[in-house]
Order: structure tokens, then sequence, then C-alpha cells
């Protein structure tokens, strides 16, 4: 289970140095474009934090799977 929270955390990772670039203007999008990314990159982000909340609270509890059935990733 830890190394499925250290995926995440990478991910997690990942995303904050999109969203740092798009923020920037590092990248080579237009600003719609810029836009559209920076939205999708901060729900993903939502998601990712809620996930590792969930995991971080199974391992410390041991009970049942990383991600159930409903919460599992896409």
């Amino acid at each position: 289970m830890a190394d499925a929270r250290e995926v995440l955390e990478m991910m997690r990772e990942v995303v904050r140095i999109r969203i740092s670039m798009l923020r920037d203007g590092v990248t080579f999008y237009e600003d719609s474009r810029r836009s559209y990314y920076l939205q999708e990159y901060e729900d993903k982000l939502r998601q990712l934090d809620r996930l590792i909340r969930k995991a971080s609270i199974r391992i410390i509890t041991g009970k049942g799977d990383i991600f159930p059935e409903d919460d599992a990733p896409e």
C-alpha cells in the first residue's frame, strides 16, 4: 500500500509543477488553452489529494483495499 501512496504523491508533484508552469506562462499554449489546462490540472490535484488522504487513513487503520471500486483512479 505504501507503494501506491508514493506513486500518488509523485503524480501530485508532477501536477503541481505543471500548474506552476501554466501560471508562470512557461508553456506555448494560448491563453484560452492555458486556462483550460490550468483548470483541469487543479481538478486533478484535488482528486489526487483526496486519494492520498484516503490511502493514508487506510494505511493507518489497515481496513480494506487502498481503492474501493467507486474511487479507483481511471
